[in-house]
């Protein structure tokens, strides 16, 4: 992070993030090392994100993921106006389907058919070295632009929450089955980036179908 000019770390349930292996590792960088937050669990990490984007070597269906150098640009740009957060998963295992619905975009990073799995540090200096010159190319292109603030990940977490709360009331669900359904519509919302008056709308809507759907139970 360092070598690119990155500073803003953070740790989700780590086992040791400031062990003796850590300090270790982070020569010449010990300060982000303990300026590093820490959180319990993902929902708390993303709380205060608005655009999140989750790097992965999966193949995602549909062809769902972008290269880092493509995205690099438009990352670089919501940086200006927009709390970005770029979400790695452990090194074993990666990122699950189930966290990367949460993010906003999936990126990759481009590397030779054969074999394209990378470590945790060669995967964030490469997404890092990415944007880094993603910054350099667009800062005589600078045109001012603002984007429209859209609403914090923790809105989006309890829209969804209760759009498939709403979705299992009126049968379009099933409790006990699947939710593919749920998950589509999720990446459909998550796609069009809804600002925080929207949620609220979508919120009154589910809650009176909801209410709609119990009166007609009766």
């Amino acid at each position: 992070m360092k070598n690119m000019g990155f500073t803003r770390l953070a740790f989700v349930s780590p086992t040791d993030p400031r062990g003796e292996e850590s300090i270790r590792m982070a020569y010449r960088s010990r300060e982000i090392l303990d300026a590093a937050r820490l959180f319990p669990d993902l929902s708390f990490a993303l709380s205060e994100a608005q655009w999140v984007v989750g790097l992965s070597g999966r193949k995602q269906k549909g062809g769902e993921g972008e290269s880092i150098e493509v995205l690099a640009p438009e990352l670089w740009e919501r940086a200006a106006d927009q709390k970005i957060t770029l979400l790695f998963g452990p090194e074993g295992t990666g990122l699950t389907n189930e966290i990367l619905s949460r993010c906003h975009r999936t990126a990759y990073i481009p590397t030779g058919p054969t074999f394209s799995s990378l470590n945790l540090a060669q995967a964030v200096l490469l997404t890092a070295s990415a944007i880094l010159r993603a910054s350099s190319a667009s800062s005589s292109d600078a045109n001012g632009t603002i984007r429209r603030r859209i609403a914090p990940v923790e809105e989006n977490e309890t829209l969804f929450q209760e759009m498939e709360t709403m979705l299992e009331q009126v049968g379009f669900l099933k409790p006990e089955g699947n939710k593919i359904g749920a998950k589509k519509l999720r990446k459909i919302l998550m796609r069009a980036e809804v600002d925080s008056e929207e949620v609220r709308l979508l919120r009154a809507l589910f809650r009176k179908m909801m209410r709609t759907a119990r009166a007609k139970e009766r």
